[in-house]
């Protein structure tokens, strides 16, 4: 058995049966469909606006698929395959996992494409309420919940849990990615984290490391724009 099929079952419940997880397809291609058709329809509009578009449609689509999925096992009240709960080590292997995530892409980005993309500034933008809720909150926060949730909790495993589920859920999550035009540094960056996400998913059957990475991940984005905008002004 591969290291991924063994960890379908590392959190000591039995992810089958697989025909319930699948159950999801539905939903999960409908939020995804719609995500991309909505957001490439409103190219101007605002950031928190856009923000709360893809956010309605992903809960939606997590919600319908709650309720019509199937109870997996007798006895039990567990709904996903890929649970949302946390330990401590997720937290733990989450915030590494997502420090070395943005320290390959820094590396890939400038190897491959000569600059990174957080190279430009939002520092020169006034820092409100406004500036603080869609440039540090939306992204670094709700974002991180709100994609796993949808794209490691329902797309992959109504793929299957296995290597295809997880490439086939990060090229959907890279392709969301790109609704707004096509980027190649974003999709090989969305790519790899979409994979690394899904792996640790999988590995741990929990959605808590995937979380926790994809926020220090978003984090550190911010933080480096925001050490980049400070580093030219004073330059």
């Amino acid at each position: 058995m591969s290291s991924v099929g063994a960890a379908e079952n590392a959190s000591g419940d039995s992810l089958k049966p697989m025909t319930a997880t699948r159950r999801g397809r539905t939903e999960a291609a409908v939020g995804a469909v719609g995500v991309v058709v909505l957001v490439s329809a409103t190219p101007g509009w605002p950031a928190w606006a856009s923000y709360v578009l893809v956010w309605t449609v992903l809960l939606a689509a997590i919600t319908v698929a709650l309720f019509r999925r199937p109870r997996l096992g007798p006895g039990t009240n567990r709904v996903w395959p890929i649970r949302f709960t946390f330990t401590w080590m997720d937290v733990l292997v989450g915030a590494f996992v997502g420090l070395l995530l943005r320290a390959v892409i820094i590396v890939v980005e400038l190897t491959t494409f000569g600059y990174v993309s957080s190279s430009s500034s939002m520092f020169a933008v006034p820092h409100d309420l406004l500036w603080i809720a869609t440039a540090v909150i939306a992204p670094a926060v709700v974002a991180p919940v709100v994609e796993e949730l949808f794209f490691r909790g329902l797309v992959l495993p109504a793929i299957g849990i296995n290597w295809i589920g997880i490439v086939a859920s990060s090229i959907i999550f890279s392709a969301v990615h790109l609704a707004h035009g096509f980027n190649l540094l974003t999709a090989v960056s969305t790519l790899i984290v979409g994979i690394v996400l899904g792996l640790l998913a999988v590995r741990t059957g929990r959605l808590g490391a995937g979380i926790t990475a994809h926020i220090v991940y978003n984090a550190s984005l911010i933080a480096v724009s925001e050490l980049g905008g400070l580093v030219s002004i004073n330059g």
